[in-house]
Formats: C-alpha cells, sequence, structure tokens
C-alpha cells in the first residue's frame, strides 16, 4: 500500500512549479490583503483534504438505525477503496502522464523560433484530450469547488423553500431547512463528484470541443495563479462552461496562458487554433485580475508583482471575504 499522505493537496505541486523559483514562490493573500514568499508544498493543501472516514460514515448510519446491515458488494468496496484512494489515483495519474501536454507546451515555446512562433501547431489531438481531461479535473478538485458544493447543500434548501413558501407562512424557512454538513460528509459529496466519470468526462468534452488558444506574456508583468487555477469568463457576466461567449482560462507558467473559447463566438479565431498568440499587458492584467476574484484565497507569482492585485483588492474589498455567496445567490 502506498505511504499514507498528509498534506495533500488540491492544486498541484508541479504545476505550481511553473510559477515559483525553485520551490519558492510568492504569495497573495486576498482575506488579509497581505502578500508574502512561501513553499509550494504550504499553499493550494490542507490535511487529509480528500481522505473520506468510512468507518465513521458507517458508525454514524448504526446509530441511527441499528438493524441496518450494508450490502456485501458495497462491504467489499469499501474494504478495497482506502481513505486516501483520491490521493493516491491524483499521484498516479494527474500528476504524471495527465500533466505530459502542460510540459509540451512549455517546451514548445521555450524552444520555438521567434520568428515563426505563430505558425506553430502545439499539441496533438491526444494531447488535446488528456489535457482536457487534466482541466476538468482540476476544476473539480479544488477547495473553491467543494465551498460550492456547501452552498448547495446547505443553502440550495433554503433558497428553494423561501421562494416558495407563502408571505404568510409562520415557519420560516430556516427553521425548517437548517442543514450543516460535517466534515466528513462534504468529503464524501466531494468524492462522489470526484469519482463520478461521467461528470468529469462531460466536462473534458465541453472544453475538448472549443478554440484552444495559447497566449504568450513577453510583457513585463507575468501571469499569476492561484489555488482555483481553471477560471470563467462570460462578458455578461454568465460563466457556465456552455454559455456563448464565455472563455475557460488555465495558466500553464509566467509566460504562458491557455485560453479556450465558444465556436460560435470565438469562429474568427479559428485559424490560430492551437497556435501560439502574442498577449498584450493589458490582456495579461485581465486574465490575471480574473484569477484574483475567483480564487478561493491565494493567488502565486514567480515574481515579487502584486501592484496591480492589491489596487484592484482594495477597489474591490468584498472579494476578500473568502466565505462569500457563490453561485446560489438570493
Amino acid at each position: 500500500m502506498p505511504e499514507k499522505v498528509k498534506n495533500e493537496h488540491y492544486v498541484p505541486q508541479r504545476y505550481l512549479r511553473a510559477f515559483a523559483n525553485g520551490e519558492k514562490f510568492f504569495v497573495y493573500d486576498k482575506e488579509k490583503a497581505q502578500k508574502r514568499s512561501g513553499n509550494i508544498g504550504d499553499y493550494a493543501s490542507e490535511r487529509y483534504f480528500y481522505d473520506v472516514d468510512f468507518e465513521e460514515l458507517k458508525k454514524e448510519v448504526l446509530e441511527h438505525n441499528p438493524d441496518f446491515r450494508m450490502e456485501p458488494e458495497i462491504e467489499n468496496l469499501m474494504a478495497e477503496v482506502d481513505e486516501q484512494h483520491i490521493e493516491h489515483w491524483f499521484g498516479q495519474n494527474v500528476e504524471t502522464w495527465l500533466f505530459e501536454p502542460i510540459s509540451k507546451v512549455i517546451t514548445t515555446y521555450t524552444m520555438a523560433n521567434p520568428e515563426s512562433i505563430g505558425e506553430i501547431q502545439i499539441l496533438t489531438d491526444d494531447n488535446m484530450n488528456y489535457l482536457s481531461l487534466y482541466l476538468a479535473i482540476q476544476l473539480v478538485r479544488s477547495k473553491e469547488f467543494r465551498e460550492q458544493i456547501t452552498e448547495l447543500y446547505e443553502r440550495g434548501p433554503l433558497l428553494l423553500a423561501d421562494k416558495f413558501m407563502k408571505n404568510d407562512d409562520v415557519t420560516k424557512p430556516s427553521e425548517l431547512f437548517n442543514i450543516q454538513l460535517n466534515k466528513n460528509h462534504l468529503k464524501l459529496f466531494h468524492a462522489q463528484f470526484l469519482m463520478n466519470q461521467d461528470f468529469i468526462t462531460e466536462i473534458a468534452i465541453s472544453m475538448r470541443n472549443k478554440i484552444w488558444l495559447i497566449g504568450y506574456n513577453q510583457t513585463e508583468e507575468p501571469f499569476i495563479t492561484s489555488d482555483n487555477p481553471v477560471v470563467r469568463y462570460g462578458p455578461s457576466g454568465r460563466i457556465g462552461l456552455n454559455t456563448d461567449g464565455a472563455e475557460i482560462i488555465f495558466p500553464i507558467s509566467s509566460n504562458l496562458i491557455l485560453i479556450l473559447g465558444d465556436m460560435i463566438q470565438y469562429e474568427s479565431l479559428l485559424p490560430v487554433h492551437n497556435h501560439f498568440i502574442k498577449m498584450s499587458k493589458d490582456e495579461v492584467e485581465f486574465y490575471n485580475s480574473i484569477q484574483l476574484t475567483q480564487s478561493y484565497r491565494y493567488v502565486f507569482c514567480k515574481e515579487d508583482k502584486f501592484e496591480n492585485i492589491d489596487k484592484l483588492l482594495k477597489e474591490n474589498k468584498q472579494l476578500m471575504n473568502i466565505k462569500h455567496q457563490r453561485f446560489l445567490m438570493g
């Protein structure tokens, strides 16, 4: 059995190294509006983040129903799947062969002739398939996604009740639907999303079927990343994966970024699909701002260059609230 991992990353260290000098990078904490230097091993991680205590769950069920008997198939599955199954799967797959297309983009850019960089077809079909899967998993494995799960299960019923109950009802929705998930239940719900092959595949296919642009940055302003690196932007504020005009954005390194756009709205960019395109300073700053707004708490940079990030946060202090309402608005 693999060695037990205590500090489990929801953003891989291998990915974060592209924004670091060795094992060190610069960190901006938006909750405290502070910057510091840090080690990549200490961020975008949490102790036993993915570990589900199956025995504790079983104990809870038996407390409510002493006559409960688990199906033999489920008993066998629990015996085979240890509590660190997800962490070990990530280590064996996501941070190895699924990461290779990212390494290929970086290597291709590094070795490219500057005079013909825009002519290069960067990724093969298999590369794009693997990277789509990598992005789908990264989107779902994060702390930010877990916060959305919390909101879905705890606030969702409350909001629905508030919408449909009559104004003259004496009972308040909060009295009927006061749901609080404990940490183990939340991990279980998160694991169900991560292990749902159809769910992950659907996201990956949506990403694969877009126009892919790899932006390169030669400005003095480096790309930043965050503890939630797969972010989205929609001109109308709607950021669903399949929303018309929405972009999916994933920084690859301090000077590279992947931008996915839908085939209809970005049809004019089809000739540069799977090619390098040069980013302006305004574009770099814009994509960096989205990393800040959609991060859970931290953004990361290879250099100590957070002036624009600091300014944006001071102008939008609501971003400091990491427990803000997410997709379920009242």
